[in-house]
C-alpha cells in the first residue's frame, strides 16, 4: 500500500507546482492606434480617394467626382462635384504641381486643370470655353483602365502612366505639355500619347524614379525600367493568387494577391531582380495596398481593412483588423487614414503606440 501512495503523493506535488507556473506571455500588443473620426457621405459608393493638403478628392461612383475641404473645426465640407460622363466614377488622382485632376470610368479617362485653391475647375474653362474645347480635347486610356500614376517632369511637362486589362495594350504613357495661347491669352495642356506594351493583363502599377512595377493578374508581377519612353523588362515572378496591385516599400516590392494575401519580394542588387521572401494571409482578399511608416494598409473589400506590421519585412505580422465595411481603397495623409468605402469616405486617426 505504501508503494502505491508514495508515487501518488509525488504526482500530486508535481501537478501542484505546475499549476503555479505562469504560461509564456502571448504577444497581444499592436503597433498603431486607429480611431474613426467621421464619415463623408458621398451619396454614391466611394471608389477612390486622394488627399493633398486640406483637400480631399473622391471618385464617388454614380455621384461623380467630388472635392471636399478640411475645416479647422468640424467635419470636411463638400465644395465641388462633377460628372465627366454618365458612367460611375471609378478612380481619381491629382498631380499637385500642375493642378491636373485625372479620373476614369468605364468609358475612358478624363483630365481638367483645377484652380489654384483646388476647389473647382480653373477659370480658363469659363473665360475661354470655346477655345479650350478645341485645344484640350482627348480621352486617355480606354474603358478597360485599371490603374494610373502621374508625376510632373517639370513645370511644363506632366507624365501620366496608365495600364489596363487589355492583353495587347499594356502600359500607355501620356505626356501633357503646357501650351500658351497668345490671343486670347490663356494656358492649356496638350496631350500626347506614346505607347509601350508589357503584354498580358495589367491591373496595378507603382513607380519609383525610373523603376516601374506592374501586377499581371494570374501571371504574377513584373519589374521594369523606364528608359525614356522605352520599357525594359528586369524581372517577373509568379504569385500564389491573382496579383491585383503592387507597392514599393524600402528595398522590397509588395503584391496584393487577392485570396492569397500579400506577397513580399526583395529587390536585388541595382534594383534589377525580384526574390520572393514571404506571403502573409489575412482574413480577407487583398485588393489594394497603401503604406504608413512600417505599416501596410490592406483594403480587402467586404472584409474591411487589415494592418500588417512590416518593421521586419521578411517576417511580417498582422497587427489588427479594422471593421470599415466594404473598402475599395485607402490613402494616408496628414496623420489620417482615409478609406474609400460603400458608406462614403471614412476618416481615421492613425498613430504609433
Amino acid at each position: 500500500m505504501k508503494r502505491i501512495l508514495m508515487p501518488l503523493f509525488v504526482l500530486l506535488v508535481i501537478l501542484g507546482l505546475g499549476a503555479c507556473l505562469k504560461p509564456d506571455p502571448i504577444e497581444t500588443s499592436i503597433a498603431v492606434s486607429v480611431s474613426l473620426v467621421d464619415v463623408l457621405e458621398t451619396v454614391g459608393y466611394a471608389r477612390d480617394v486622394d488627399v493633398h493638403d486640406d483637400m480631399i478628392f473622391v471618385a464617388a461612383s454614380q455621384a461623380g467626382v467630388q472635392i471636399w475641404q478640411e475645416q479647422s473645426s468640424g467635419a470636411p465640407t463638400q465644395v465641388f462635384s462633377h460628372h465627366f460622363s454618365n458612367n460611375p466614377a471609378l478612380r481619381i488622382l491629382l498631380e499637385p504641381n500642375s493642378r491636373l485632376l485625372f479620373s476614369f470610368d468605364k468609358s475612358g479617362g478624363f483630365h481638367k486643370t483645377l484652380n489654384p485653391e483646388l476647389t473647382a475647375f480653373d477659370s480658363v474653362y469659363t473665360l475661354h470655353s470655346i477655345w479650350i474645347r478645341l485645344f484640350e480635347q482627348g480621352l486617355f486610356g480606354s474603358g478597360a483602365n485599371e490603374d494610373f500614376i502621374a508625376r510632373a517632369v517639370n513645370d511644363s511637362l506632366v507624365a501620366l502612366y496608365v495600364i489596363d486589362r487589355t492583353s495587347d495594350d499594356g502600359l500607355k504613357q501620356y505626356f501633357f505639355n503646357r501650351r500658351f495661347n497668345p490671343s486670347p491669352a490663356f494656358q492649356y495642356w496638350e496631350l500626347n500619347n506614346v505607347g509601350s506594351s508589357t503584354g498580358g493583363i495589367n491591373l496595378g502599377l507603382d513607380l519609383r524614379d525610373n523603376l516601374l512595377a506592374i501586377s499581371h493578374d494570374e501571371l504574377g508581377i513584373g519589374l521594369y525600367r523606364l528608359d525614356g519612353v522605352n520599357l525594359d523588362t528586369l524581372s517577373t515572378m509568379d504569385t500564389p493568387g491573382e496579383a491585383l496591385e503592387v507597392k514599393f516599400y524600402d528595398n522590397y516590392l509588395l503584391s496584393a494577391n487577392n485570396w492569397a494575401g500579400m506577397g513580399v519580394f526583395s529587390l536585388g542588387s541595382g534594383d534589377s531582380t525580384l526574390t520572393h521572401m514571404v506571403d502573409i494571409e489575412v482574413s480577407g482578399w487583398v485588393k489594394q495596398i497603401s503604406l504608413w511608416n512600417d505599416i501596410a494598409i490592406l483594403s480587402c473589400g467586404e472584409n474591411g481593412i487589415f494592418l500588417v506590421d512590416l518593421s521586419d519585412p521578411e517576417n511580417p505580422r498582422v497587427d489588427q483588423a479594422i471593421e470599415a465595411g466594404y473598402t475599395y481603397r485607402t490613402f494616408v495623409a496628414n496623420g489620417m487614414l482615409y478609406a474609400a468605402t460603400r458608406e462614403g469616405v471614412k476618416r481615421y486617426t492613425i498613430q504609433s503606440n
